[in-house]
Formats: C-alpha cells, sequence, structure tokens
C-alpha cells in the first residue's frame, strides 16, 4: 500500500492503534462491512500520522470520519 509509504510507528503506538481499531468495531452495527473497517483502519493511521496518541479521542475522530465521509457499503 503506497499511500502510507515512508510512515512508521513504534510497538506502543501499533498496539494502541490495533485496540482502537477493535474498540471502534464493535460500536458499528452489525454485520459491518470490510469496507468500513479498512476506512475506519485508514482514519486511524491517518490520525497517529497526525501525532494522535489518546485512545478514546482518535476512537471518536475515527468514526466520525467514517460517518461523516463516502458511504463504503
Amino acid at each position: 500500500m503506497t499511500m502510507f509509504q515512508g510512515t512508521s510507528f513504534n510497538p506502543q503506538t501499533l498496539a494502541l492503534m490495533r485496540r482502537v481499531l477493535d474498540e471502534a468495531v464493535e460500536t458499528l452495527p452489525y454485520p459491518v462491512s470490510s469496507g468500513r473497517v479498512q476506512a475506519l483502519a485508514k482514519n486511524i493511521i491517518d490520525l497517529a500520522a497526525q501525532g494522535e496518541r489518546d485512545p478514546q479521542r482518535m476512537k471518536l475522530l475515527a468514526l466520525l470520519a467514517l460517518r461523516s465521509g463516502p458511504s463504503s457499503g
């Protein structure tokens, strides 16, 4: 995936991002499409790349971005 080329995160940040993704997915209505999971993951990566490290804020912002973005079936 070249869109994230050059972006790197330490193991603690990767663990945080994974936890935030898991928690965010749990809040979505079932069934959750892979497109929505991918969009959430991209939002979380973008937030982490901008320096966000607060898990609650990261989850909220990622979910808000998903909600305001184009529908990803």
